[in-house]
C-alpha cells in the first residue's frame, strides 16, 4: 500500500510542477511582449542630387583674409578664403521662387559673411593643414547658413545645397 501512495503523492508533485511552469511560460509571453519596446522603424533616406536645372550658383565673396586662432604669441596666421555657394532655384514644389531664395540670400549676406568669419577665427592652422578640413568647412558652413536662412521659417527646408571654399593659408 506504501509503494502506491508514494507513487500517488510523487504523481502530484509533477502535476503540481508541470502547471507552475506552464503558468509561468504563459505569464512571461504575456508581460514579456506587453513590456517589450516597439520595434524601431528603419527609414532608407537616399540622397537625390538635383540636376543642374534646379540649382544655381551665388558668390558669397570673391577673396577675404581671415587671422587664424593663434597657439603660440610670436604666431601670425592668416587664411585667404574665397567662398561660393549652390543654392535651389524653387523650394515646395514651386511655391517658393527663385526671386525669393536670391532675395533671402541677400537679406542675410552679413550674417552669413560674420558666421563665415567667426567660423575660421575658432580655426588654428593645424587644424586648417590637415587632410579633409576643406571637407569639413565646407559642411559644417553649409549647416549654419542653413540654419540662418531658415530660422525663421516655420517648415525649414535647407535653401543651400552645397558651399565651395577656395583658400590659402600662411
Amino acid at each position: 500500500m506504501e509503494g502506491k501512495s508514494s507513487y500517488f503523492v510523487l504523481l502530484v508533485i509533477v502535476a503540481c510542477l508541470s502547471i507552475t511552469l506552464a503558468f509561468l511560460a504563459i505569464g512571461y509571453f504575456i508581460i514579456g511582449i506587453g513590456n517589450s519596446s516597439p520595434e524601431k522603424e528603419v527609414v532608407l533616406v537616399t540622397e537625390q542630387i538635383p540636376g543642374e536645372d534646379k540649382l544655381s550658383s551665388k558668390v558669397i565673396f570673391e577673396t577675404k583674409n581671415f587671422n587664424l586662432k593663434k597657439t603660440d604669441n610670436k604666431q601670425v596666421a592668416v587664411i585667404m578664403v574665397g567662398a561660393s555657394m549652390k543654392h535651389f532655384k524653387t523650394l515646395d514644389d514651386d511655391k517658393i521662387k527663385e526671386v525669393d531664395i536670391v532675395a533671402k540670400i541677400d537679406f542675410y549676406e552679413k550674417e552669413i559673411n560674420s558666421a563665415i568669419g567667426t567660423y575660421f577665427e575658432r580655426l588654428t592652422l593645424e587644424d586648417v593643414q590637415q587632410a579633409g578640413a576643406k571637407q569639413k568647412a565646407s559642411e559644417d558652413l553649409l549647416k549654419i547658413i542653413n540654419d540662418i536662412l531658415c530660422e525663421n521659417d516655420e517648415k525649414a527646408s535647407p535653401l543651400v545645397y552645397s558651399i565651395t571654399l577656395e583658400w590659402f593659408y600662411q
